[in-house]
């Protein structure tokens, strides 16, 4: 999935209504169940709100930033050493 998801951020920040949508079909279930949670009143509202979120941290996701599996590993283990460099 995340090959998947990493492609259509790519095609998302070029504007690809596409990919937006599917990106936003993507999270649909995890947003659908974290309103479980909330009062039946205020779910629509707050999917919109939720939806309008994941629509705009595409926009604002760095993906030349994001590292690859050993930078992030190597990360942890600087993390872990306290250093905090």
């Amino acid at each position: 999935m995340e090959s998947r998801l990493y492609n259509l951020l790519q095609r998302a920040k070029k504007q690809d209504e596409e990919a937006i949508s599917l990106i936003l079909q993507t999270f649909e279930k995890k947003i659908e169940a974290e309103l479980r949670q909330t009062s039946y009143e205020e779910r629509d509202d707050l999917r919109q709100d939720l939806f309008v979120k994941v629509y705009e941290a595409i926009g604002k996701y760095k993906i030349d930033e994001v590292p690859d599996f050993e930078e992030f590993v190597i990360n942890l283990e600087k993390g872990k050493s306290g250093s905090g460099e």
